[in-house]
Parts: structure tokens; C-alpha cells; sequence
């Protein structure tokens, strides 16, 4: 993943910005890219379901990491980093669709799949910007906030029903996994200091 060319610079103050900001940016931001991408579905833009998935997956491949990119320090790498995401994701949405097709939506195949994709994502994501500690924290984190937007969206979608009920389940989950994403981002720039030396 060095190809992408997105470790900070070490002499650089990075990333200069807050983990708050990292997480409310992402949630906004991504929040917006998911309901587009659920809009799909929501008005049943795209006949047969291999044609809805496959076209929801390319509104977050095209405009999931150009959103985030401004949560990249390194100058210079907005599109790089947008190819970069489009490739994790594209490694989260294999999974997720081998579960949920595998186990016909059933045992919460919607979950394993998650869990298993963002897995994937998380550790690739790290790769990409040279972050080698954190993995655990950073996949529970965001496996746990992705998972308060999905399961929110499920919920508002039973209460609502219709295109605005899945309008509404596309921007909680976009709000949740954009956080998380933040969360990862943000993480994945900070400088750690380096283990003490055994005297």
C-alpha cells in the first residue's frame, strides 16, 4: 500500500486537526455520500438487485474518499487517498456481499459481513498510511460506531418506511460509518511516541 504515498511526514505536526473534528467531518461528510448512495434504492433508480448493489458501491467508491480526503495532512494526496479508499472499500463491500449473499441475508449476515469487511479496511487503511500499531482499537471503534448508524438506519427504516424511511437508514448509517472512518483517519496520522529504549 506504500504506492499511495499517504504516511505524514514525521517532522510535520500531524494530523493538525482534532479527533473531533476528524469524527463530526467524516460523519457529515460521508453521512451526505451514503444517503446519495441510498438514494437508489429509495427510489428505485436501478432494476434487479446485483444492479442496486452494484451501483450504490460505485457512489462510494467515486465520492466516499474524495468526502474524506480533506481529513488527509499529507499535502497533495486527495486524490491519491481517493483511489486508496475506493480500493478498501471495494475490499469491505466484497465481504459484506459474500456474507450477505452466502447466508442469504440470514444468521445477521449483514453483520458478519461488516465486521469481517472492516476488518479488512481497517488493517488496509493502516498499511496505506504506514501506521503499523493500533489495529484492535481502531476496528472496534469503528465497527462499533458503524454499527450504531446501520442499526439506527434499520430502525428508523421499520418506523418510516418507504423512500424516506431508506433515505433515513442510508444518512444514519453514512453518519455512523463516517465517523468511524474519521476516528480511523485520525488515528492512523497520530504520532506515536517510540517504545522506550530497555536500559
Amino acid at each position: 500500500m506504500k504506492l499511495f504515498r499517504l504516511a505524514p511526514d514525521p517532522a510535520a505536526p500531524c494530523p493538525p486537526f482534532s479527533l473531533w473534528f476528524a469524527m463530526v467531518y467524516g460523519c457529515l461528510s460521508f453521512g451526505a455520500v451514503s444517503t446519495l448512495a441510498y438514494s437508489i434504492w429509495a427510489f428505485r433508480l436501478v432494476p434487479g438487485t446485483v444492479g442496486l448493489y452494484t451501483t450504490t458501491a460505485l457512489v462510494y467508491l467515486g465520492l466516499g474518499g474524495l468526502a474524506l480526503s480533506r481529513l488527509v495532512a499529507v499535502p497533495g494526496a486527495a486524490w491519491r487517498f481517493t483511489v486508496c479508499f475506493a480500493t478498501v472499500f471495494l475490499a469491505y463491500a466484497v465481504c459484506w456481499c459474500a456474507f450477505w449473499f452466502g447466508l442469504k441475508g440470514e444468521m445477521r449476515a449483514d453483520f458478519h459481513g461488516a465486521a469481517t469487511g472492516l476488518a479488512v479496511l481497517t488493517w488496509l487503511v493502516m498499511r496505506a498510511f504506514g501506521q503499523p500499531r493500533g489495529f484492535l482499537a481502531m476496528f472496534a471503534g469503528l465497527l462499533a460506531l458503524h454499527s450504531v448508524g446501520y442499526y439506527a438506519g434499520e430502525y428508523l427504516y421499520a418506523v418510516v418506511r418507504g423512500a424516506n424511511g431508506r433515505l433515513l437508514w442510508g444518512a444514519a448509517h453514512g453518519l455512523g460509518f463516517g465517523a468511524g472512518l474519521g476516528y480511523v483517519l485520525f488515528q492512523c496520522q497520530r504520532r506515536r511516541p517510540a517504545p522506550a529504549a530497555a536500559s
